[in-house]
């Protein structure tokens, strides 16, 4: 049996008609979609080194940041370096990537430092499919940006999970809580 691995990611906050498309399409083109909702992963699984200074420290971080508000205004099509044959779709942001970039390199800071994948740079995004062949991927990448995407949404919470082969556990939801002025 592999040991659980320790996440953070952010289920995003849509308008019920943008969940709607993007839960029916992941239903259809993610394997993950039984297992979590929409989200944004910011602290990628990885072998825990002291969990609960780890767990604190993405807890104090969430407790000094704002919520992120965003839109998503393109799909892309996007190799996996880690699953050659692989190709995800993702929705990316154009709005709110900024702030996105910057929790997620404050939170590898401190005990997660020696967790950063350097050789993997952070592009924030939405996974909603994953593709055996890149063709497919691009099809729906188009279909995506052809209808002039623009989906707003908002991060409000990070998540720290477990995750264990086919089971992701929540351990606990951090709100995002600092005002922007803080």
């Amino acid at each position: 049996m592999t040991a659980p691995l320790l996440l953070a990611m952010a289920e995003v906050e849509l308008r019920a008609a943008d969940r709607a498309r993007i839960d029916a399409f992941r239903a259809a083109h993610d394997p993950q979609h039984p297992l979590v909702p929409a989200h944004v992963t910011f602290v990628f699984p990885h072998l825990p080194i002291d969990e609960a200074a780890e767990r604190a420290h993405i807890a104090a971080i969430a407790g000094r940041t704002p919520p992120i508000d965003f839109t998503l205004r393109d799909a892309a099509a996007v190799l996996d370096p880690l699953h050659p044959g692989t190709t995800h779709l993702y929705l990316l942001p154009a709005e709110g990537e900024p702030a996105m970039r910057a929790l997620h390199a404050v939170l590898y800071g401190g005990p997660l430092a020696a967790a950063l994948r350097r050789d993997l740079p952070f592009q924030p995004h939405l996974t909603i499919g994953a593709f055996s062949g890149i063709d497919a991927a691009r099809q729906a990448a188009e279909s995506w940006n052809t209808d002039g995407l623009a989906i707003a949404g908002r991060i409000g919470a990070l998540s720290v999970c477990r995750f264990a082969g086919k089971t992701l556990e929540r351990l606990e939801r951090c709100p995002l809580r600092a005002s922007p002025a803080a």
